[in-house]
Protein backbone atom coordinates (compact mmCIF):
# COMPACT_ATOMS: atom_id res chain seq x y z
CA UNK A 1 0.00 0.00 0.00
CA UNK A 2 1.62 3.21 -1.20
CA UNK A 3 -0.90 5.62 0.33
CA UNK A 4 -3.09 5.28 3.45
CA UNK A 5 -6.54 3.79 3.02
CA UNK A 6 -8.85 6.69 3.83
CA UNK A 7 -12.49 5.81 4.46
CA UNK A 8 -15.70 7.40 5.71
CA UNK A 9 -17.85 5.79 8.39
CA UNK A 10 -21.12 4.51 6.94
CA UNK A 11 -23.10 6.60 9.43
CA UNK A 12 -21.36 9.76 8.22
CA UNK A 13 -21.91 8.80 4.57
CA UNK A 14 -25.64 8.43 5.21
CA UNK A 15 -25.73 12.05 6.43
CA UNK A 16 -24.18 13.47 3.24
CA UNK A 17 -26.24 15.80 1.04
CA UNK A 18 -23.52 16.40 -1.57
CA UNK A 19 -20.15 14.93 -2.55
CA UNK A 20 -17.06 16.78 -1.38
CA UNK A 21 -13.41 16.13 -2.13
CA UNK A 22 -11.00 14.11 -0.04
CA UNK A 23 -9.21 17.29 0.98
CA UNK A 24 -12.34 18.99 2.35
CA UNK A 25 -13.48 15.92 4.26
CA UNK A 26 -9.99 15.35 5.64
CA UNK A 27 -9.80 18.94 6.89
CA UNK A 28 -13.04 18.36 8.83
CA UNK A 29 -11.90 15.01 10.17
CA UNK A 30 -14.59 13.10 8.28
CA UNK A 31 -12.16 10.68 6.59
CA UNK A 32 -10.17 8.25 8.69
CA UNK A 33 -7.37 5.82 7.89
CA UNK A 34 -8.92 2.37 8.07
CA UNK A 35 -7.51 -0.33 10.32
CA UNK A 36 -8.84 -3.88 10.69
CA UNK A 37 -9.49 -3.29 14.37
CA UNK A 38 -12.05 -0.60 13.54
CA UNK A 39 -14.56 -2.95 11.87
CA UNK A 40 -15.22 -3.88 8.24
CA UNK A 41 -14.53 -1.88 5.09
CA UNK A 42 -16.48 -1.75 1.84
CA UNK A 43 -15.01 -0.70 -1.51
CA UNK A 44 -17.34 1.15 -3.92
CA UNK A 45 -16.67 0.76 -7.65
CA UNK A 46 -18.62 3.15 -9.87
CA UNK A 47 -18.54 5.21 -13.05
CA UNK A 48 -18.01 8.95 -13.07
CA UNK A 49 -21.02 10.80 -14.46
CA UNK A 50 -19.04 13.93 -15.43
CA UNK A 51 -15.39 14.44 -16.35
CA UNK A 52 -14.47 16.47 -13.26
CA UNK A 53 -17.02 15.18 -10.76
CA UNK A 54 -18.30 11.63 -10.18
CA UNK A 55 -21.86 12.53 -9.26
CA UNK A 56 -22.81 16.22 -9.67
CA UNK A 57 -26.50 15.69 -8.91
CA UNK A 58 -25.94 13.13 -6.12
CA UNK A 59 -27.91 10.50 -8.06
CA UNK A 60 -25.56 7.56 -7.61
CA UNK A 61 -24.76 8.40 -4.00
CA UNK A 62 -28.44 8.58 -3.10
CA UNK A 63 -28.86 5.02 -4.38
CA UNK A 64 -25.81 3.92 -2.37
CA UNK A 65 -27.19 5.58 0.75
CA UNK A 66 -30.53 3.80 0.39
CA UNK A 67 -28.80 0.46 -0.26
CA UNK A 68 -26.58 0.89 2.81
CA UNK A 69 -29.59 1.84 4.95
CA UNK A 70 -31.22 -1.41 3.86
CA UNK A 71 -28.12 -3.45 4.69
CA UNK A 72 -27.59 -1.76 8.05
CA UNK A 73 -31.19 -1.96 9.30
CA UNK A 74 -32.91 -4.88 7.56
CA UNK A 75 -33.18 -8.48 8.72
CA UNK A 76 -33.33 -9.79 5.17
CA UNK A 77 -30.66 -11.20 2.89
CA UNK A 78 -28.81 -10.27 -0.28
CA UNK A 79 -29.81 -12.93 -2.80
CA UNK A 80 -27.35 -14.69 -5.05
CA UNK A 81 -27.62 -13.59 -8.63
CA UNK A 82 -29.23 -15.99 -11.10
CA UNK A 83 -25.97 -17.41 -12.55
CA UNK A 84 -24.20 -17.79 -9.20
CA UNK A 85 -27.16 -19.69 -7.80
CA UNK A 86 -27.15 -21.91 -10.89
CA UNK A 87 -23.44 -22.69 -11.13
CA UNK A 88 -22.16 -22.37 -7.55
CA UNK A 89 -24.29 -24.71 -5.40
CA UNK A 90 -22.02 -24.06 -2.41
CA UNK A 91 -22.50 -20.27 -2.56
CA UNK A 92 -24.31 -18.70 0.38
CA UNK A 93 -26.44 -15.59 0.57
CA UNK A 94 -25.29 -12.71 2.76
CA UNK A 95 -27.51 -11.82 5.67
CA UNK A 96 -28.03 -8.11 6.22
CA UNK A 97 -27.17 -8.78 9.85
CA UNK A 98 -23.59 -9.54 8.74
CA UNK A 99 -23.25 -5.83 7.97
CA UNK A 100 -24.51 -4.94 11.43
CA UNK A 101 -22.08 -6.91 13.59
CA UNK A 102 -19.20 -4.43 13.20
CA UNK A 103 -18.87 -0.75 12.23
CA UNK A 104 -18.72 -0.29 8.46
CA UNK A 105 -16.34 2.09 6.68
CA UNK A 106 -16.61 3.01 3.00
CA UNK A 107 -13.83 3.59 0.44
CA UNK A 108 -15.04 5.78 -2.44
CA UNK A 109 -12.53 7.34 -4.80
CA UNK A 110 -13.68 10.97 -4.64
CA UNK A 111 -13.35 11.22 -0.88
CA UNK A 112 -10.63 8.58 -0.37
CA UNK A 113 -8.14 9.73 -3.04
CA UNK A 114 -6.61 13.25 -3.23
CA UNK A 115 -8.45 15.28 -5.89
CA UNK A 116 -6.96 18.78 -5.82
CA UNK A 117 -3.34 18.14 -6.80
CA UNK A 118 -2.04 20.03 -9.81
CA UNK A 119 -0.56 17.35 -11.99
CA UNK A 120 0.96 17.09 -15.41
CA UNK A 121 1.22 13.31 -15.42
CA UNK A 122 -1.38 10.59 -15.86
CA UNK A 123 -3.64 9.13 -13.19
CA UNK A 124 -1.46 6.14 -12.32
CA UNK A 125 1.87 7.99 -12.63
CA UNK A 126 3.29 8.56 -9.15
CA UNK A 127 6.81 9.48 -10.27
CA UNK A 128 6.00 13.16 -9.65
CA UNK A 129 5.51 12.38 -5.96
CA UNK A 130 1.75 12.57 -6.36
CA UNK A 131 -0.33 11.16 -3.54
CA UNK A 132 -3.15 10.70 -6.04
CA UNK A 133 -0.95 8.46 -8.18
CA UNK A 134 0.15 6.50 -5.11
CA UNK A 135 -3.46 6.03 -4.01
CA UNK A 136 -4.57 4.84 -7.44
CA UNK A 137 -1.72 2.36 -7.63
CA UNK A 138 -2.81 1.10 -4.19
CA UNK A 139 -6.31 0.17 -5.36
CA UNK A 140 -5.59 -3.60 -5.44
CA UNK A 141 -4.34 -3.37 -1.85
CA UNK A 142 -7.43 -1.41 -0.79
CA UNK A 143 -9.72 -3.97 -2.41
CA UNK A 144 -7.82 -6.79 -0.71
CA UNK A 145 -8.33 -5.12 2.67
CA UNK A 146 -12.09 -4.69 2.19
CA UNK A 147 -14.53 -7.31 3.45
CA UNK A 148 -17.17 -6.07 1.00
CA UNK A 149 -17.12 -4.83 -2.59
CA UNK A 150 -20.03 -2.87 -4.06
CA UNK A 151 -20.49 -2.28 -7.79
CA UNK A 152 -22.69 0.82 -7.81
CA UNK A 153 -24.51 0.64 -11.16
CA UNK A 154 -27.91 2.38 -11.10
CA UNK A 155 -29.45 3.34 -14.43
CA UNK A 156 -28.79 7.06 -14.88
CA UNK A 157 -29.50 9.06 -18.01
CA UNK A 158 -26.81 11.66 -18.75
CA UNK A 159 -27.99 13.97 -21.56
CA UNK A 160 -24.97 16.28 -21.40
CA UNK A 161 -22.61 13.31 -21.69
CA UNK A 162 -24.75 11.73 -24.39
CA UNK A 163 -25.40 8.35 -22.83
CA UNK A 164 -26.98 6.18 -20.15
CA UNK A 165 -24.94 4.63 -17.33
CA UNK A 166 -25.80 1.20 -15.92
CA UNK A 167 -24.27 -2.20 -15.15
CA UNK A 168 -23.46 -2.82 -18.82
CA UNK A 169 -21.45 0.38 -19.19
CA UNK A 170 -19.75 -0.24 -15.82
CA UNK A 171 -18.60 -3.61 -17.14
CA UNK A 172 -16.95 -1.99 -20.16
CA UNK A 173 -14.97 0.67 -18.30
CA UNK A 174 -11.28 -0.16 -17.96
CA UNK A 175 -10.95 1.31 -14.46
CA UNK A 176 -14.01 -0.60 -13.25
CA UNK A 177 -12.52 -3.78 -14.72
CA UNK A 178 -9.34 -3.20 -12.72
CA UNK A 179 -11.36 -2.89 -9.54
CA UNK A 180 -13.48 -5.93 -10.34
CA UNK A 181 -10.41 -8.02 -11.24
CA UNK A 182 -8.76 -6.93 -7.99
CA UNK A 183 -11.79 -8.24 -6.12
CA UNK A 184 -12.29 -11.50 -8.00
CA UNK A 185 -8.59 -12.32 -7.66
CA UNK A 186 -8.52 -11.56 -3.94
CA UNK A 187 -9.23 -13.66 -0.86
CA UNK A 188 -12.88 -12.53 -0.83
CA UNK A 189 -13.98 -12.93 -4.43
CA UNK A 190 -17.72 -12.25 -4.18
CA UNK A 191 -19.21 -8.79 -4.69
CA UNK A 192 -22.55 -7.02 -4.50
CA UNK A 193 -24.17 -5.50 -7.58
CA UNK A 194 -26.32 -2.47 -6.75
CA UNK A 195 -28.68 -1.59 -9.63
CA UNK A 196 -31.16 0.33 -7.52
CA UNK A 197 -31.91 1.31 -3.94
CA UNK A 198 -33.57 -2.05 -3.36
CA UNK A 199 -32.02 -4.06 -6.20
CA UNK A 200 -28.99 -5.85 -4.75
CA UNK A 201 -27.48 -9.14 -5.93
CA UNK A 202 -24.52 -11.15 -4.65
CA UNK A 203 -22.23 -12.14 -7.53
CA UNK A 204 -20.01 -15.17 -6.93
CA UNK A 205 -18.78 -16.36 -10.32
CA UNK A 206 -17.08 -14.78 -13.33
CA UNK A 207 -19.82 -16.19 -15.59
CA UNK A 208 -22.33 -13.89 -13.91
CA UNK A 209 -20.81 -10.91 -15.63
CA UNK A 210 -18.80 -11.83 -18.73
CA UNK A 211 -17.04 -8.65 -19.86
CA UNK A 212 -13.39 -8.79 -20.88
CA UNK A 213 -9.86 -8.05 -19.78
CA UNK A 214 -8.68 -4.75 -18.32
CA UNK A 215 -6.51 -4.04 -21.35
CA UNK A 216 -9.54 -4.31 -23.65
CA UNK A 217 -11.67 -1.95 -21.57
CA UNK A 218 -12.74 1.61 -22.38
CA UNK A 219 -10.61 4.48 -21.06
CA UNK A 220 -11.33 8.21 -21.12
CA UNK A 221 -7.57 8.83 -21.02
CA UNK A 222 -6.09 6.30 -23.45
CA UNK A 223 -2.67 6.42 -21.79
CA UNK A 224 -4.15 4.92 -18.61
CA UNK A 225 -4.40 1.58 -20.41
CA UNK A 226 -0.62 1.12 -20.50
CA UNK A 227 -0.18 2.59 -17.03
CA UNK A 228 -2.37 -0.17 -15.57
CA UNK A 229 -0.08 -2.97 -16.74
CA UNK A 230 2.00 -3.07 -13.51
CA UNK A 231 -1.19 -2.78 -11.45
CA UNK A 232 -2.67 -5.89 -13.06
CA UNK A 233 0.66 -7.67 -12.80
CA UNK A 234 0.53 -7.06 -9.04
CA UNK A 235 -3.07 -8.31 -8.86
CA UNK A 236 -2.24 -11.57 -10.66
CA UNK A 237 0.95 -12.16 -8.68
CA UNK A 238 -0.90 -11.70 -5.41
CA UNK A 239 -3.58 -14.21 -6.48
CA UNK A 240 -0.96 -16.82 -7.37
CA UNK A 241 0.74 -16.35 -4.00
CA UNK A 242 -2.58 -16.58 -2.14
CA UNK A 243 -3.40 -19.83 -3.94
CA UNK A 244 -0.02 -21.36 -3.11
CA UNK A 245 -0.22 -20.25 0.53
CA UNK A 246 -3.65 -21.89 0.80
CA UNK A 247 -2.29 -24.98 -0.99
CA UNK A 248 -5.13 -24.55 -3.47
CA UNK A 249 -3.18 -25.93 -6.41
CA UNK A 250 -6.10 -26.04 -8.89
CA UNK A 251 -6.65 -22.31 -8.28
CA UNK A 252 -2.93 -21.69 -8.78
CA UNK A 253 -2.99 -23.64 -12.06
CA UNK A 254 -6.06 -21.81 -13.32
CA UNK A 255 -4.68 -18.34 -12.75
CA UNK A 256 -1.13 -19.19 -13.76
CA UNK A 257 -2.45 -20.14 -17.18
CA UNK A 258 -5.12 -17.44 -17.34
CA UNK A 259 -2.42 -14.77 -17.27
CA UNK A 260 -2.71 -14.53 -21.05
CA UNK A 261 -6.35 -13.52 -20.49
CA UNK A 262 -5.91 -11.33 -17.39
CA UNK A 263 -3.07 -9.38 -19.06
CA UNK A 264 -4.48 -9.31 -22.60
CA UNK A 265 -4.14 -5.87 -24.18
CA UNK A 266 -1.47 -4.76 -21.68
CA UNK A 267 2.25 -4.40 -22.30
CA UNK A 268 3.40 -6.89 -19.67
CA UNK A 269 4.68 -10.45 -19.86
CA UNK A 270 3.10 -13.29 -17.85
CA UNK A 271 4.97 -14.39 -14.75
CA UNK A 272 7.14 -17.46 -15.28
CA UNK A 273 9.11 -19.91 -13.13
CA UNK A 274 7.19 -19.36 -9.90
CA UNK A 275 8.08 -22.94 -8.98
CA UNK A 276 11.89 -23.29 -8.66
CA UNK A 277 13.43 -25.52 -11.29
CA UNK A 278 15.24 -28.65 -10.21
CA UNK A 279 18.99 -28.70 -10.95
CA UNK A 280 18.54 -31.17 -13.78
CA UNK A 281 14.98 -30.10 -14.57
CA UNK A 282 13.52 -27.98 -17.34
CA UNK A 283 14.15 -24.27 -17.68
CA UNK A 284 12.73 -21.63 -19.94
CA UNK A 285 15.99 -21.05 -21.76
CA UNK A 286 15.88 -24.15 -23.91
CA UNK A 287 13.95 -26.94 -22.28
CA UNK A 288 10.94 -28.68 -23.72
CA UNK A 289 7.85 -26.48 -23.41
CA UNK A 290 5.70 -29.38 -22.17
CA UNK A 291 8.18 -30.43 -19.49
CA UNK A 292 8.41 -26.85 -18.28
CA UNK A 293 4.61 -26.53 -18.19
CA UNK A 294 4.17 -29.80 -16.28
CA UNK A 295 6.81 -28.78 -13.74
CA UNK A 296 5.38 -25.30 -13.16
CA UNK A 297 1.87 -26.76 -12.81
CA UNK A 298 2.87 -29.62 -10.53
CA UNK A 299 1.97 -32.47 -12.88
CA UNK A 300 4.01 -35.64 -13.37
CA UNK A 301 2.69 -36.37 -16.86
CA UNK A 302 0.48 -35.20 -19.70
CA UNK A 303 -2.37 -37.56 -18.78
CA UNK A 304 -2.62 -36.92 -15.04
CA UNK A 305 -5.92 -35.59 -13.68
CA UNK A 306 -5.86 -33.35 -10.60
CA UNK A 307 -8.21 -33.20 -7.59
CA UNK A 308 -10.37 -30.60 -9.35
CA UNK A 309 -11.11 -33.09 -12.14
CA UNK A 310 -9.08 -31.20 -14.75
CA UNK A 311 -6.35 -32.56 -17.03
CA UNK A 312 -3.17 -30.72 -18.11
CA UNK A 313 -4.74 -30.06 -21.52
CA UNK A 314 -7.54 -28.08 -19.86
CA UNK A 315 -5.06 -25.79 -18.12
CA UNK A 316 -3.07 -25.42 -21.33
CA UNK A 317 -6.28 -24.41 -23.12
CA UNK A 318 -6.73 -21.59 -20.60
CA UNK A 319 -3.40 -20.18 -21.74
CA UNK A 320 -4.08 -20.64 -25.45
CA UNK A 321 -0.43 -21.52 -26.10
CA UNK A 322 -0.46 -23.42 -29.38
CA UNK A 323 2.97 -25.06 -29.12
CA UNK A 324 2.19 -26.26 -25.61
CA UNK A 325 -1.15 -27.77 -26.66
CA UNK A 326 0.50 -29.35 -29.69
CA UNK A 327 3.16 -30.88 -27.43
CA UNK A 328 0.58 -32.29 -25.02
CA UNK A 329 -1.37 -33.83 -27.90
CA UNK A 330 1.85 -35.45 -29.13
CA UNK A 331 2.21 -36.97 -25.66
CA UNK A 332 -1.24 -38.55 -26.07
CA UNK A 333 -3.33 -36.01 -24.21
CA UNK A 334 -6.93 -36.71 -25.21
CA UNK A 335 -8.58 -33.69 -26.91
CA UNK A 336 -11.97 -35.07 -25.83
CA UNK A 337 -11.22 -35.49 -22.13
CA UNK A 338 -13.80 -33.57 -20.12
CA UNK A 339 -13.65 -32.19 -16.62
CA UNK A 340 -15.26 -34.42 -14.01
CA UNK A 341 -16.21 -31.60 -11.62
CA UNK A 342 -17.59 -28.10 -11.90
CA UNK A 343 -15.43 -25.01 -11.40
CA UNK A 344 -17.64 -22.61 -9.44
CA UNK A 345 -15.56 -19.41 -9.33
CA UNK A 346 -15.07 -19.39 -13.10
CA UNK A 347 -18.64 -20.60 -13.59
CA UNK A 348 -17.93 -23.74 -15.60
CA UNK A 349 -20.14 -26.83 -15.21
CA UNK A 350 -18.63 -30.32 -15.26
CA UNK A 351 -17.93 -32.04 -18.61
CA UNK A 352 -16.09 -29.07 -20.12
CA UNK A 353 -13.52 -29.83 -22.84
CA UNK A 354 -10.27 -28.10 -23.73
CA UNK A 355 -11.98 -26.83 -26.88
CA UNK A 356 -14.79 -25.27 -24.83
CA UNK A 357 -12.21 -23.38 -22.77
CA UNK A 358 -10.16 -22.26 -25.76
CA UNK A 359 -13.30 -21.00 -27.50
CA UNK A 360 -14.60 -19.18 -24.41
CA UNK A 361 -11.32 -17.35 -23.83
CA UNK A 362 -11.00 -16.50 -27.55
CA UNK A 363 -7.84 -18.54 -28.11
CA UNK A 364 -8.92 -19.28 -31.67
CA UNK A 365 -5.57 -20.60 -32.95
CA UNK A 366 -5.57 -23.09 -30.10
CA UNK A 367 -9.17 -24.00 -30.94
CA UNK A 368 -8.21 -24.64 -34.58
CA UNK A 369 -5.47 -27.01 -33.43
CA UNK A 370 -7.84 -28.91 -31.13
CA UNK A 371 -10.47 -29.22 -33.88
CA UNK A 372 -7.79 -30.54 -36.24
CA UNK A 373 -7.01 -33.14 -33.54
CA UNK A 374 -10.67 -34.31 -33.74
CA UNK A 375 -11.97 -32.48 -30.68
CA UNK A 376 -15.75 -32.84 -30.43
CA UNK A 377 -17.79 -29.70 -31.01
CA UNK A 378 -20.58 -31.01 -28.76
CA UNK A 379 -20.79 -33.50 -25.94
CA UNK A 380 -20.91 -31.78 -22.56
CA UNK A 381 -23.63 -29.89 -20.74
CA UNK A 382 -23.09 -27.00 -23.16
CA UNK A 383 -21.74 -27.28 -26.71
CA UNK A 384 -18.76 -25.15 -27.70
CA UNK A 385 -21.11 -22.89 -29.65
CA UNK A 386 -22.73 -21.65 -26.43
CA UNK A 387 -19.32 -20.77 -24.96
CA UNK A 388 -18.49 -18.76 -28.09
CA UNK A 389 -21.85 -17.02 -27.85
CA UNK A 390 -21.43 -16.07 -24.19
CA UNK A 391 -17.95 -14.73 -24.88
CA UNK A 392 -19.18 -12.55 -27.77
CA UNK A 393 -16.70 -14.31 -30.04
CA UNK A 394 -17.85 -13.86 -33.63
CA UNK A 395 -14.60 -15.44 -34.83
CA UNK A 396 -15.16 -18.45 -32.60
CA UNK A 397 -18.67 -18.89 -33.98
CA UNK A 398 -17.38 -18.71 -37.56
CA UNK A 399 -14.67 -21.25 -36.75
CA UNK A 400 -17.17 -23.72 -35.31
CA UNK A 401 -19.63 -23.25 -38.18
CA UNK A 402 -16.85 -23.71 -40.74
CA UNK A 403 -16.05 -27.04 -39.10
CA UNK A 404 -19.56 -28.44 -39.16
CA UNK A 405 -21.34 -27.05 -36.11
CA UNK A 406 -24.86 -25.71 -36.33
CA UNK A 407 -25.12 -22.10 -35.23
CA UNK A 408 -28.24 -22.47 -33.06
CA UNK A 409 -27.74 -25.22 -30.48
CA UNK A 410 -29.16 -25.87 -27.01
CA UNK A 411 -27.44 -26.79 -23.77
CA UNK A 412 -28.69 -29.52 -21.42
CA UNK A 413 -31.22 -27.15 -19.82
CA UNK A 414 -32.57 -25.87 -23.12
CA UNK A 415 -30.90 -22.46 -23.47
CA UNK A 416 -29.99 -21.75 -27.10
CA UNK A 417 -26.78 -20.17 -28.31
CA UNK A 418 -28.79 -17.17 -29.52
CA UNK A 419 -30.31 -16.77 -26.05
CA UNK A 420 -26.88 -17.16 -24.45
CA UNK A 421 -25.47 -14.36 -26.59
CA UNK A 422 -28.46 -12.12 -25.86
CA UNK A 423 -28.16 -12.84 -22.13
CA UNK A 424 -24.76 -11.16 -22.06
CA UNK A 425 -25.50 -8.41 -24.56
CA UNK A 426 -23.10 -10.05 -27.02
CA UNK A 427 -24.05 -8.10 -30.14
CA UNK A 428 -21.19 -9.31 -32.39
CA UNK A 429 -21.96 -12.94 -31.54
CA UNK A 430 -25.66 -12.43 -32.23
CA UNK A 431 -25.00 -10.93 -35.64
CA UNK A 432 -22.78 -13.89 -36.54
CA UNK A 433 -25.36 -16.41 -35.31
CA UNK A 434 -28.12 -14.70 -37.29
CA UNK A 435 -25.91 -14.62 -40.38
CA UNK A 436 -25.29 -18.37 -40.16
CA UNK A 437 -28.70 -19.62 -39.03
CA UNK A 438 -31.39 -17.11 -40.01
CA UNK A 439 -33.45 -17.81 -36.86
CA UNK A 440 -37.22 -17.59 -36.85
CA UNK A 441 -39.62 -15.42 -34.89
CA UNK A 442 -39.81 -17.79 -31.91
CA UNK A 443 -36.02 -17.99 -31.54
CA UNK A 444 -35.56 -14.22 -31.86
CA UNK A 445 -38.35 -13.53 -29.36
CA UNK A 446 -36.84 -16.03 -26.92
CA UNK A 447 -33.52 -14.19 -27.25
CA UNK A 448 -35.21 -10.88 -26.41
CA UNK A 449 -36.70 -12.46 -23.30
CA UNK A 450 -33.32 -13.94 -22.30
CA UNK A 451 -31.60 -10.57 -22.70
CA UNK A 452 -34.05 -8.96 -20.29
CA UNK A 453 -33.81 -11.78 -17.77
CA UNK A 454 -30.05 -11.64 -17.39
CA UNK A 455 -27.45 -9.00 -18.44
CA UNK A 456 -28.33 -8.01 -22.00
CA UNK A 457 -31.13 -5.53 -21.35
CA UNK A 458 -29.92 -2.59 -23.42
CA UNK A 459 -31.71 -0.26 -25.83
CA UNK A 460 -29.30 -1.43 -28.52
CA UNK A 461 -30.32 -5.07 -27.98
CA UNK A 462 -34.01 -4.18 -28.10
CA UNK A 463 -33.57 -2.25 -31.35
CA UNK A 464 -31.54 -5.09 -32.91
CA UNK A 465 -33.96 -7.89 -32.03
CA UNK A 466 -37.19 -5.96 -32.59
CA UNK A 467 -35.71 -4.84 -35.90
CA UNK A 468 -35.33 -8.55 -36.72
CA UNK A 469 -39.07 -8.93 -35.94
CA UNK A 470 -38.78 -10.33 -32.42
CA UNK A 471 -42.12 -10.05 -30.62
CA UNK A 472 -41.88 -7.24 -28.06
CA UNK A 473 -44.81 -8.87 -26.19
CA UNK A 474 -43.53 -12.45 -26.36
CA UNK A 475 -44.69 -14.54 -23.39
CA UNK A 476 -42.38 -17.28 -22.18
CA UNK A 477 -43.69 -20.85 -22.18
CA UNK A 478 -41.64 -23.56 -20.49
CA UNK A 479 -43.25 -26.26 -22.61
CA UNK A 480 -41.57 -24.97 -25.75
CA UNK A 481 -38.53 -23.09 -24.51
CA UNK A 482 -36.83 -25.72 -22.31
CA UNK A 483 -35.95 -29.40 -22.61
CA UNK A 484 -37.46 -31.78 -20.07
CA UNK A 485 -34.57 -31.47 -17.59
CA UNK A 486 -34.86 -27.69 -17.67
CA UNK A 487 -38.62 -27.78 -17.18
CA UNK A 488 -38.33 -30.10 -14.18
CA UNK A 489 -35.64 -27.92 -12.66
CA UNK A 490 -37.76 -24.79 -13.00
CA UNK A 491 -40.83 -26.54 -11.61
CA UNK A 492 -38.82 -27.64 -8.56
CA UNK A 493 -37.57 -24.08 -8.04
CA UNK A 494 -41.11 -22.71 -8.40
CA UNK A 495 -42.30 -25.08 -5.66
CA UNK A 496 -39.39 -23.95 -3.49
CA UNK A 497 -40.56 -20.36 -3.92
CA UNK A 498 -44.18 -21.22 -3.17
CA UNK A 499 -43.19 -22.83 0.13
CA UNK A 500 -41.24 -19.80 1.31
CA UNK A 501 -37.63 -20.54 0.33
CA UNK A 502 -37.27 -17.52 -1.92
CA UNK A 503 -34.23 -16.79 -4.06
CA UNK A 504 -33.44 -15.03 -7.33
CA UNK A 505 -33.77 -18.29 -9.28
CA UNK A 506 -36.87 -19.51 -7.44
CA UNK A 507 -38.62 -16.19 -8.05
CA UNK A 508 -37.76 -16.37 -11.73
CA UNK A 509 -39.06 -19.93 -11.95
CA UNK A 510 -42.26 -19.00 -10.08
CA UNK A 511 -43.07 -16.16 -12.47
CA UNK A 512 -41.57 -17.39 -15.74
CA UNK A 513 -44.67 -18.84 -17.41
CA UNK A 514 -46.21 -16.02 -19.43
CA UNK A 515 -43.45 -13.56 -18.53
CA UNK A 516 -42.94 -10.80 -21.12
CA UNK A 517 -39.59 -9.12 -21.90
CA UNK A 518 -40.80 -5.96 -20.13
CA UNK A 519 -41.69 -7.90 -16.99
CA UNK A 520 -38.30 -9.63 -17.11
CA UNK A 521 -36.44 -6.32 -17.48
CA UNK A 522 -38.20 -4.87 -14.44
CA UNK A 523 -37.55 -8.02 -12.40
CA UNK A 524 -33.84 -7.94 -13.20
CA UNK A 525 -33.42 -4.19 -12.66
CA UNK A 526 -32.50 -3.50 -16.31
CA UNK A 527 -34.28 -0.19 -16.61
CA UNK A 528 -32.67 0.94 -19.86
CA UNK A 529 -34.01 -2.17 -21.56
CA UNK A 530 -37.42 -1.65 -19.97
CA UNK A 531 -37.53 1.92 -21.29
CA UNK A 532 -36.58 0.73 -24.78
CA UNK A 533 -39.33 -1.89 -24.71
CA UNK A 534 -41.95 0.68 -23.72
CA UNK A 535 -40.66 2.98 -26.46
CA UNK A 536 -41.02 0.05 -28.89
CA UNK A 537 -44.69 -0.32 -27.95
CA UNK A 538 -44.65 -3.09 -25.33
CA UNK A 539 -48.11 -3.65 -23.87
CA UNK A 540 -48.63 -2.77 -20.22
CA UNK A 541 -51.82 -4.79 -19.69
CA UNK A 542 -50.47 -8.30 -20.26
CA UNK A 543 -50.31 -10.67 -17.28
CA UNK A 544 -48.18 -13.71 -16.58
CA UNK A 545 -49.56 -16.97 -15.20
CA UNK A 546 -49.50 -15.52 -11.66
CA UNK A 547 -51.62 -12.56 -12.70
CA UNK A 548 -48.79 -10.03 -12.56
CA UNK A 549 -48.56 -7.10 -14.97
CA UNK A 550 -45.33 -5.22 -15.69
CA UNK A 551 -46.33 -2.53 -13.19
CA UNK A 552 -46.75 -5.21 -10.51
CA UNK A 553 -43.10 -6.18 -10.92
CA UNK A 554 -42.09 -2.54 -10.50
CA UNK A 555 -44.17 -2.11 -7.35
CA UNK A 556 -41.95 -1.67 -4.30
CA UNK A 557 -38.91 -0.78 -6.41
CA UNK A 558 -37.31 2.66 -6.58
CA UNK A 559 -37.44 2.89 -10.36
CA UNK A 560 -36.25 5.91 -12.40
CA UNK A 561 -38.79 8.64 -13.11
CA UNK A 562 -38.68 8.06 -16.87
CA UNK A 563 -39.76 4.46 -16.33
CA UNK A 564 -42.46 5.39 -13.83
CA UNK A 565 -44.00 7.69 -16.43
CA UNK A 566 -43.78 4.98 -19.06
CA UNK A 567 -45.61 2.49 -16.86
CA UNK A 568 -48.29 5.12 -16.25
CA UNK A 569 -48.91 5.31 -20.00
CA UNK A 570 -46.66 8.23 -21.01
CA UNK A 571 -43.80 6.81 -23.11
CA UNK A 572 -42.18 10.14 -24.08
CA UNK A 573 -39.37 9.96 -21.51
CA UNK A 574 -38.75 6.30 -22.35
CA UNK A 575 -38.35 7.34 -25.99
CA UNK A 576 -35.81 9.97 -24.93
CA UNK A 577 -33.78 7.61 -22.74
CA UNK A 578 -33.89 4.84 -25.34
CA UNK A 579 -32.54 7.21 -27.98
CA UNK A 580 -29.90 8.54 -25.58
CA UNK A 581 -28.73 5.03 -24.72
CA UNK A 582 -28.25 3.94 -28.32
CA UNK A 583 -24.70 4.40 -29.68
CA UNK A 584 -26.06 6.45 -32.59
CA UNK A 585 -28.82 8.06 -30.59
CA UNK A 586 -29.66 11.75 -30.73
CA UNK A 587 -31.65 13.79 -28.24
CA UNK A 588 -32.20 17.48 -27.72
CA UNK A 589 -30.98 18.78 -24.37
CA UNK A 590 -32.98 21.79 -23.11
CA UNK A 591 -31.09 24.64 -21.44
Amino acid sequence: MLFPMYTVAAERLLEMKSLETHEKLKARGDVVVFDDGMGNAGFVSHQWIAKHHPDPDFKQMRVLQDALKHLLTSRGTVWLDFVTETFVPSAKVISCQDFQTKPLFIWYDYFSVPQLERREGFATDDEDGSNQGKAINSIPAYVGKCRYFFALCPTIDCPLQGGVLNALTWGRRGWCRVERASRELSEHNTWILIQGSDSLQLVGTVQSFVTGSVGEGEFTVESDRSKLAPVMETVVKRKLKLSLQARDFPSYRRHLNLQTVHLRGLDVEPLEDLVPNEPDGPNTAGADVVAHFLHQNGFRGAVQKDVAGWWPLHYAALSGKVKLIEGLLQQRANPNSRTSKDEPTLGFPPLVSALDLAIFYKHNDAAKLLIAAQAQLEGGISPAMLFASQANSAEGIRLLCDNGSEAILRNAVGLTSLEAAASYGARAAMEELVRNAQPGLLELSGALEAAMQHRGGSAEMVEFLVGMKADVDFQYTLRYDYVQFGRLRFLAKALQHRFGRASMLSEQAYHIHGLTPLMAALRSGQYEGAAALIAAGARLDLKNSRGFTAADFARGQSIPEFLQRGLEGNPSECHRVSSLAHPDGYVEVPF
